[in-house]
């Protein structure tokens, strides 16, 4: 009959999902530019940087068939009784299709995330991007899409604001198991979904004869299924005869599973065993393939476009990122690879995970906690571009930044995705200035410069993406201009609220409220814009989780 959209939305009240139809109207006005607009819509920052095979994707895409969009309120049955609520089987039709939500999102072509930035008064919060990352039922339905043959995504903040997904570390978001559920019953519940997801997955790999994606999927299983008390796949082929106890024969049996003939073999992605051990946190099978001379400094060959994993990633940073704490404490007390690849210190992937802990050890190890990386990039803007709060807070603690430090990092959460009121206001009350202007010659290496140049030409030369216009307008931007222009409007309310200047202007004489021109912005910021805070402070002291925060002047 066509093409169909699945739509993963928040709730905006328990009893109904869009009592004042604010996010439908958001979710109207972006099908219709799909519908009707010409170009595409572009790859995030991430995706286009790592990926170099995602391509964004047309809106001819949306318009050469019929489209049909499957929303949860209007797609399941809402009206029968049921003898209770959830994701229980309890013979119910609505019972029937909340655990069908994974076959639903592998039939869809397209998967719409519908993150627009609204506040609820009446239910005392705001609803984001973010807040749609923590919400349990979200995070299986992102999984099921990631985990599905298309693993690309559309977030839309706005009809002006969409951009193809293409990476987990474009929007790191946590597990299924660890999300926010309004039925605390539901999580342990959607467990054997989970495990079917990931089976079928497998499944697909070895159909497709992706071994490497195989092994990527196979050993991110503990990952996958975190806080879900449910056992991962044991394997798909028949267990080799060997004692568990011992740590030779688990290395066997890991080689087997994962179809290596050897311990330093290199498969088609350039990873070796013991990167997929990392991936898998397995200690015994880490240490039996370190006992069998498997060379701990060999790193990846090539990038990992599915994790967003750059090349030259070494088993500790792997560790750190999936925050394996046990097995990076083993890596460091032998005295694995401390160097940095091309995205920085080690230290930087556990600053994206907000794995505080991890940072800990690494920082007694010896590595600095607020190095810089090829480009000129902190750890601790990393931390903030995350929003990785935990994470952030540690890295304070552990390296005493100064004030251009604490600047830069609020610039970056305005800039990428730690737009948080929560954390704007703590970077806030550490003394960074909200009124900083990002200079290349000071706060970028050379090569970071060249990297902008040539994405500056490219946006000039009409090849525009989100990251060209970042490049563009990145010399002399402001917090408030990259909030403004990344669509992280709960990060532009608070530094409204707190004093920023409307009057500053980038290198292209932009001010602010220049970036707002052509997008869809909610009133609240659109008052703001015009000197009006008062909105800007409701908005603010909604998003902060206690309803109150004290706003600077």
């Amino acid at each position: 009959m066509g093409r169909a959209a699945f739509v993963s939305h928040q709730w905006l009240a328990s009893h109904h999902p869009d009592p004042d139809f604010k996010q439908m109207r958001n979710l109207q006005d972006a099908l219709k530019r799909l519908l009707g607009g010409r170009g595409s819509v572009s790859l995030d920052q991430i995706t286009e940087s790592f990926v170099r095979t995602a391509k964004p994707i047309p809106m001819q895409e949306f318009q050469v068939q019929a489209l049909f969009v499957w929303y949860d309120y209007f797609s399941c049955p809402q009206l029968e009784e049921r003898k209770s609520f959830g994701a229980e089987a309890d013979g119910s039709q609505q019972a029937c299709a909340i655990n069908s939500i994974p076959a639903y999102v592998a039939k869809c072509r397209f998967f719409l995330a519908l993150c627009p930035v609204l506040d609820c008064p009446f239910e005392g919060k705001v609803l984001s991007a973010a807040t749609w990352s923590r919400r349990g039922w979200c995070r299986l339905e992102r999984a099921a899409r990631e985990l599905s043959r298309d693993s690309t995504w559309i977030l839309i903040r706005s009809d002006t604001s969409m951009e193809v997904v293409g990476t987990v570390l474009s929007f790191p978001s946590g597990w299924v198991g660890d999300g926010d559920f309004t039925v605390a019953d539901d999580r342990q519940k959607l467990a054997p979904v989970m495990r079917q997801i990931l089976v079928q997955k497998l499944l697909h790999c070895l159909r497709a004869g992706d071994l490497p994606g195989f092994r990527r999927h196979f050993n991110l299983q503990a990952v996958h299924l975190q806080g879900l008390e449910i056992a991962p796949v044991g394997g798909l082929l028949p267990s080799l005869t060997v004692d568990s106890a011992d740590s030779v024969d688990s290395v066997a049996e890991f080689l087997h599973q994962n179809g290596f003939t050897s311990v330093d073999e290199a498969d088609g992605a350039g990873w070796r065993p013991l990167h997929y051990a990392a991936l898998a946190g397995n200690l015994a099978v880490l240490k039996g393939l370190v006992e069998q001379r498997a060379d701990l400094k060999r790193r990846t060959s090539k990038d990992e476009p599915m994790l967003g994993f750059p090349p030259w990633m070494s088993v500790l940073e792997i560790a750190s990122f999936y925050k394996h704490q046990e097995a990076t404490r083993w890596l460091l007390a032998v005295r694995a690879q401390l160097e940095g690849g091309l995205a920085g210190s080690p230290v930087v992937f556990a600053a994206i995970s907000d794995n505080a802990f991890g940072i800990r050890q690494l920082c007694v190890a010896g590595l600095r906690p607020l190095a810089k990386n090829v480009v000129g990039a902190t750890n601790l803007e990393a931390a903030a571009s995350y929003a990785a709060f935990a994470a952030l807070k540690e890295l304070v603690l552990q390296g005493g930044p100064d004030s251009l430090e604490l600047s830069r990092a609020l610039w970056g959460a305005a800039t990428f995705r730690g737009g948080e009121a929560e954390l704007v206001l703590h970077l806030i009350e550490l003394r960074a200035d909200i009124n900083f202007q990002f200079k290349l010659p000071r706060d970028y290496r050379p090569v970071g410069r060249l990297l902008v140049g040539l994405k500056s030409l490219q946006h000039r030369l009409g090849r525009r993406s989100v990251m060209t216009a970042h490049a563009y307008h990145l010399h002399g931007s402001t917090p408030l201009m990259q909030a403004v222009k990344s669509a992280q409007f709960e990060a532009a309310a608070v530094l409204i609220a707190a004093g920023a200047r409307l009057d500053l202007r980038n290198s292209r004489n932009w001010a602010a409220a220049d970036f707002a021109t052509g997008q869809s912005i909610p009133r609240f910021l659109q008052l703001g814009l015009q000197g009006d805070t008062s909105e800007c402070r409701r908005v603010s002291s909604l998003a902060i989780a206690d309803g109150y925060v004290e706003v600077p002047f």
